[in-house]
């Protein structure tokens, strides 16, 4: 009776460690809030840099930081196959980063590659259950 009890508590700290990594959220991860301001972001990173610009309204945009001002940079980036340059203000942005270079992301193959984690995540978590409740 005590081994039963001892397998079914294993089984259910893999369930939870396994929702924990699942989660996205896991071992106290949160977002810092002394994080620095976008005009800090931007004057810290060299003019012709390759960066990703994540605005207030969610969407994003890569491309080469230009001349930088008090109130915002230029922003070289690809448009319809022809560069452009755009004024970016400061208070429109959430956050700079520099990136390798401006190429698309990779979402759909990291898309993937996370559907296929949860797959087997989630086919382990059911190849334990069954094998602790066996039919009969």
């Amino acid at each position: 009776m005590k081994a039963r009890w001892e397998y079914s508590m294993t089984t259910q700290i893999l369930a939870v460690v396994l929702t924990a990594l699942l989660s996205g959220n896991c071992f106290g991860r949160t977002q810092s809030s002394n994080r620095p301001s976008p005009k800090e972001q931007v004057r810290a990173i060299d003019t012709r840099s390759p960066v990703e610009v994540r605005f207030i309204d969610g969407s994003k945009l890569r491309g080469w930081i230009g001349e930088v001002s008090d109130t915002g940079f230029v922003l070289s980036h690809e448009k319809k196959r022809q560069l452009t340059n755009s004024q970016v203000a400061f208070n429109q942005i959430k956050a700079v980063k520099q990136v390798k270079s401006v190429k698309p992301s990779h979402t759909a193959r990291n898309v993937l590659i996370g559907v296929g984690i949860t797959v087997v995540a989630i086919g382990i978590i059911f190849g334990i259950f069954v094998a602790s409740h066996p039919l009969g």
